[in-house]
Formats: structure tokens, sequence, C-alpha cells
């Protein structure tokens, strides 16, 4: 069963400006790469070190109830940006979303480590297609920007494709199960990416290898779930946390030969630079 996760030039990985950091783990979290997805994952899975993701938030309503979640980026200016997946919007209004940044547990955070923030813009892709999931992609601008601090940090943008192996984390507060309960503190999981041929060959015509790719291991076991859309798939590259993927969908929650779907930021880089400057 298909299953949402609600289941010109190179840009540069940060756009000039710094991003990628984890300062509250030695090393940058460099030891977390390539680890046994029956050790930490996200369908039935363990947390994450606290406040160790700080590019990562929570998309919410007006009230703060959470839906989907989102990643920080700047832009050539050093400005926060936020990046989400597209079908984590159903209006276009844009006072009815907040962001919830430098949060662990959606329950207990410290209020001294939490921003709640407004928007002042959104852009979906404009050839975002709801029936495909084909540019599953969409930015906010922030009315009053984060206050960046070791809780609230940018991820880099990919300037580079992924390669098939490659080491990732996907990081979220989504469902532990399929259909199952949320947790209230950050989970994460490893899982490398596959080829595109091997993402065409388990999910068929619904995969789209121009902006979509997958993730995940053939016996299953490890993968985002629901609530987790619109949140990153970090790779490490030259020991910086990068945004390689956006959470979008698959069949199921880390079901055997069913790789989770992710927006390709790399493939769709050009249209990041162009809508967050």
């Amino acid at each position: 069963m298909l299953s949402l996760f609600v289941t010109l030039v190179s840009v540069a990985a940060c756009l000039g400006n710094e991003c990628g950091s984890r300062p509250l783990l030695p090393n940058n979290g460099a030891y977390e790469v390539g680890g046994s997805p029956l050790m930490s994952r996200i369908v039935g899975g363990d947390e994450a070190t606290p406040f160790s993701w700080p590019s990562i938030c929570g998309l919410t309503d007006r009230n703060g109830n959470q839906f989907c979640g989102g990643t920080l980026v700047k832009n050539s200016n050093g400005e926060f940006v936020f990046i989400t997946a597209a079908h984590c919007i159903d209006s276009t209004r844009v006072s009815n979303y907040r962001a919830k940044c430098g949060m662990y547990d959606v329950r207990g955070d410290s209020p001294s480590h939490l921003q709640f923030l407004r928007f002042s813009s959104l852009k979906v892709h404009e050839q975002y297609n709801e029936n495909t999931f084909d540019n599953d992609i969409a930015v906010f601008k922030f009315l009053v920007q984060p206050i960046e601090n070791n809780y609230v940090q940018a991820a880099c943008i990919a300037d580079s494709d992924n390669f098939e192996g490659e080491d990732s984390i996907v990081v979220g507060w989504g469902t532990l199960t399929s259909g199952g309960a949320a947790p209230d503190k950050l989970h994460q999981v490893n899982k490398p990416i596959k080829s595109d041929a091997m993402c065409e060959q388990r999910l068929a015509n619904e995969y789209h290898s121009y902006n979509m790719m997958c993730a995940g291991f053939t016996v299953g076991g490890a993968d985002a779930c629901q609530g987790d859309s619109g949140g990153p798939l970090y790779t490490l590259r030259n020991n910086l946390w990068t945004l390689t993927g956006v959470v979008s969908w698959g069949y199921g929650c880390a079901d055997p030969m069913s790789p989770g779907v992710y927006a390709d930021v790399y493939q769709l880089r050009n249209w990041i630079a162009t809508n967050i400057n």
C-alpha cells in the first residue's frame, strides 16, 4: 500500500555560508555514519542524542501541532530558510504554518532551546504533482530569522550527486510502525542509498530518477514513516552534514524490498537556489 511519509552552476554545499555542523557531538558526529539499522531506526527505533541534529525542525500549524518535518539551510546572504516536502502543504496561506526549531522532545524541551518561528513566504515547486510526487519540495522564508546557536544550525545543500551504497541517516519524529504511535523524542536511522536502477526495479514506474532518490535495505527493517514527511535524509560529505534528500513517500514503512523515496536535493538544486535567494 502506498504510504505518504505523513509514510546554471553547481550550488556550493552551503551557498558560501557555514553549514553542516553538529556542535554537541565529538568529531561532528562522524562516528554515527554506517551504523547498524537494528541499532538505530525510526521504525521501531532508538532515540537520537539529545539536540544533536540542530538543522531539523518540526513543521506545525499555527497552534503548534506538528505534522511534518523540515530542514534549515542558508541562502547566499547567510539567511536561514526552511526546506520541506510539497505534500506537507495543504494551503498556500503562509500564516497557517510555523517551525519549531531547537527541539528534541516534542513535549518536554526546555523553552530556552526551543524557537517557535513564523514565516514570511512559501514557495511550492510549480511542477509538484500530488499523484506522482514529482518535485516534492517546498521552501519557506522566515519572518524573523532564527537565532543561531548549538541547537539551531543549517545543513549544507547537496552539491554533488549521491551514489549507490552511500551511507545516509534519516531523522524525524514520525511513527515507530506503519500506522502506529509517534515518539516524543527525535529518532534516527542509518540507510544505504540505492542506485536509480535498483529504485526503478523495486518501485517500477512510480519512481522518477530525474527528481527522486531512494534508500533502504533489501530486508527492510529501517525506514522513515508517517509524520517524518518533509524531514531530512543526511549524508556526511567532507565532514559536513548535507541535506541530500527530503522524505517523500514509500510503500508501507520498512517493508522488505521497498526502499523509501526522497526528493533528490541535488537534482532540484537549481530550483532551490532560485527560490531561497
